[in-house]
Order: C-alpha cells, then sequence, then structure tokens
C-alpha cells in the first residue's frame, strides 16, 4: 500500500507527523531567568517542527523581570494561523477536549493581564534601561528621550511604552495596531488610554493544580500558553 507523503505544515500538523508543542517558542521563563528566542518575531515553523533545539535558539533577555513564585516552567509559542483551518482545531491539538476545562475566555485582554491567569507579572526591568539609557532611545525608536525620575505617572508611561514596544518586537507588529489601547484611571479619576499589547480571544483550555495550558490570537497568528509549577 502507498503511503501518502504530506509536504504542507498544515498536512503535517493534521496528521500527526508535526506536533504543536513543537510550534516556534518565543518566550521562557523559569527561575534562571527569561529567555526570549533569537530569531523573533518570525523564526521558521519548518525549522521548529522538524528540529527544535531551544538551548540554540533562545538568550537571555535583561530587559525584561517577572515575578511569581514557585519553580515555574513559562512558555508561550506561536504559529502561523494560515495552518488550521479553525481556532477549535487548534484548541483540541493543544488540549484533548475532553481534558477542556473551557472556564475562562475574553475576546479581548492585554498581555498582562493574561498571564495574571498564570500569577506571573511581567514588565521591562526599568534599573537596565537607566542603567543604559541608550537602550531607551534604541527601543522607543527615539533620540534625546527626556523624563523625569521623580514623577511617577512619567515613569510608568516610559515602562509601558518600552514593554509594548518589546512585545512587539518579540511577537511582532505587522497587524493592526490601532487596538492596542486600554482605558486607565488617575488618582484624580481622570480617564485616560494607555498603549497596551492586545490578545484576542484568549482562552484558558485546562487549569488543573499546577498546570495550566492557554491560547488566544494576535494579527495573523496563534499564540500557545504553557505553565507548569
Amino acid at each position: 500500500m502507498e503511503t501518502k507523503l504530506y509536504s504542507t505544515i498544515k498536512e503535517k500538523i493534521i496528521h500527526r507527523i508535526y506536533s504543536i508543542y513543537k510550534a516556534p517558542r518565543i518566550i521562557y521563563i523559569d527561575t534562571s531567568g527569561i529567555y526570549v528566542n533569537k530569531k523573533a518575531p518570525y523564526p521558521s515553523e519548518t525549522e521548529s517542527f522538524e528540529d527544535m533545539d531551544w538551548e540554540r535558539d533562545k538568550m537571555l533577555t535583561q530587559k525584561l523581570k517577572q515575578s511569581s513564585y514557585g519553580d515555574l516552567q513559562f512558555h508561550i509559542g506561536i504559529i502561523n494561523i494560515k495552518h488550521l483551518d479553525s481556532r477549535e482545531i487548534l484548541d483540541n491539538l493543544y488540549v484533548d477536549k475532553i481534558r477542556q476545562s473551557n472556564s475562562k475566555n475574553f475576546e479581548r485582554i492585554s498581555i498582562e493581564k493574561a498571564l495574571e491567569h498564570f500569577d506571573i507579572e511581567l514588565s521591562c526591568d526599568m534599573d537596565f534601561y537607566l542603567n543604559n539609557k541608550h537602550e531607551i532611545e534604541v527601543d522607543l525608536n527615539k533620540k534625546n528621550v527626556n523624563f523625569d525620575l521623580k514623577n511617577d505617572y512619567q515613569m510608568r508611561r516610559l515602562e509601558k511604552e518600552l514593554f509594548y514596544n518589546q512585545m512587539c518586537k518579540l511577537f511582532g507588529d505587522k497587524e493592526d495596531t490601532s487596538d492596542d489601547f486600554v482605558k486607565q484611571e488617575d488618582e484624580d479619576e481622570k480617564i485616560y488610554y494607555e498603549k497596551a499589547f492586545i490578545l484576542k480571544d484568549f482562552h484558558v483550555l485546562f487549569m488543573d493544580g499546577n498546570y495550566l495550558k492557554a491560547t488566544a490570537r494576535r494579527g495573523n497568528f496563534y499564540l500557545l500558553f504553557s505553565f507548569v509549577n
């Protein structure tokens, strides 16, 4: 009997030749630090599915910091939406349907709020930036950035802008970013809008003690979240 050959990533995923768990990893967090993919935002999907080697692809970043608890292992992978016919297929490949709790779905959520479901607080390391001020200009793509260290509001806005740009560098910014804002309220109850890296259709698929898995969409990519503690 002739064996059918599958040539596309889509075919190989559907027929379980490629595992969704080998989708390119973009960020990884454990007790030793925060690591990002050297080839982000668009590492080779074929290379990852054929020969995933995180030790080869990762690099430690000093620009981000995290606050969490326990001996966590957390990562976010990505896969282009063109490789899957529907979101349901993705979710069922990532977590078997019979194991899905599917208790929390969010149509729109910032990546910071999404990470709160994993008890992770991710932000820019402002100590690093203030000790390496040229990196602020590089990451904001601006010259002569002025700020007042004593102005809490100004420093918060600076940190948020740096964090947003870091997320765009890691996950890509080719999609429409006009929706990348969240409403905030200051101490005087004045409303203002803050730049935020927004995810669409964030699904918490599985939550059982120290294990949590979720998926989301950002532009033309699905994001795959995995947490173990």
